[in-house]
């Protein structure tokens, strides 16, 4: 997906201040910043036009949902 920035010392327990500072300023001053950022917001619009009435995402949740009832043993009709 290429929307994170990955922190030293993570694995470990033990991101530093400096760290932190560093990436933030990355993510808000540079050009590779504002690329991440554009991904981002990029992946934001798809989301929201996913879950929209009739987007993708949501009817594959309503389908889980109903395969679940199903699988229970119930006839309802899922509203998502």
């Amino acid at each position: 997906m290429g929307v994170g920035v990955e922190m030293e010392g993570w694995l470990e327990g033990r991101v530093t201040a400096g760290e932190v500072e560093a990436k933030v300023r990355l993510v808000m001053e540079s050009e590779q910043g504002r690329k991440l950022r554009d991904r981002v917001e990029a992946h934001r619009e798809a989301t929201a036009m996913a879950w929209k009435d009739g987007g993708s995402s949501r009817a594959a949740f309503a389908q889980l949902l109903s395969d679940i009832d199903d699988a229970r043993g119930k006839q309802s009709s899922v509203s998502v």
